[in-house]
């Protein structure tokens, strides 16, 4: 009896182990004025609800909502961490810059395989200088402008030759801070010589980089949004 209860317990052991977690960061991104922007809770236009199901549907078995300041102990059994739209002060009263000591934490969970997802926003919707102290670790820089510049709201769809957009997937991205790549950092998504969205690799792990929040329920259903995320949720996720 009590070798069989602890292969049991080892088992189940195993099996917690292998569980696959996305975190989300609600700790940089925590909007005092809209409360639900870019949370997995949100079901409003400006929510990640569907995005969450999505995740779900592709292989995350758990999603979890970070609060507090990103080590090495709440990156722990994490397999994804997404960092969207820090938060600037007209956004919230409060708002908590990424710190030095937790970008040397998630470099070092990177190096040891994590998938870091950084996505921005543009000029003015988005804080860029801490943004970039931990993008900088990876060959990447958020360019602080709105890219397509028009009149009026600045809407971009494209396609790239990156297997995540399949046989001629294009996506549908509004107002997005471009990026400047250095080393061997691969561009994913190009326009008009304009770096839009980056895939970088350290160590074991890998970093995705797009200058708008894309998946949120407003858009993930404009265009291919919602087939290209799945292929990059995919491509991310997989061991």
């Amino acid at each position: 009896m009590f070798l069989r209860a602890l292969t049991v317990f080892l088992l189940s052991l195993a099996c917690l182990s292998a569980q696959t977690v996305v975190a989300l960061d609600g700790y940089h991104n925590n909007e005092s004025k809209m409360p639900d922007h870019y949370q997995w809770d949100g079901t409003r236009m400006g929510g990640f609800s569907e995005f969450g199901k999505l995740l779900r549907a592709n292989g995350a078995d758990e999603l979890r909502t970070l609060r507090h300041k990103i080590d090495s102990a709440s990156l722990e059994g994490v397999r994804m961490l997404i960092i969207v739209d820090p938060d600037t002060p007209s956004e919230t009263t409060d708002p908590k810059y990424i710190e030095d000591s937790e970008i040397d934490a998630i470099a070092a969970w990177v190096k040891q395989g994590g998938r870091l997802v950084l996505l921005g926003n543009d000029k003015g919707n988005a804080e860029f200088e801490h943004l970039n102290r931990l993008a900088a670790r990876f060959g990447i820089e958020f360019v602080e402008a709105t890219y397509p510049k028009v009149v009026g709201k600045g809407i971009l769809i494209a396609s790239g030759k990156h297997p995540i957009f399949g046989e001629g997937l294009s996506v549908y991205l509004v107002e997005v801070a471009p990026l400047k790549l250095t080393g061997s950092v691969e561009p994913v998504l190009v326009d008009q010589g304009t770096n839009i969205m980056a895939l970088a690799r350290s160590g074991k792990g890998l970093v995705f980089a797009l200058g708008d929040p894309w998946v949120y329920n407003e858009y993930i259903d404009r265009k291919d949004n919602r087939q290209v995320a799945v292929k990059l949720v995919r491509l991310l996720l997989k061991p």
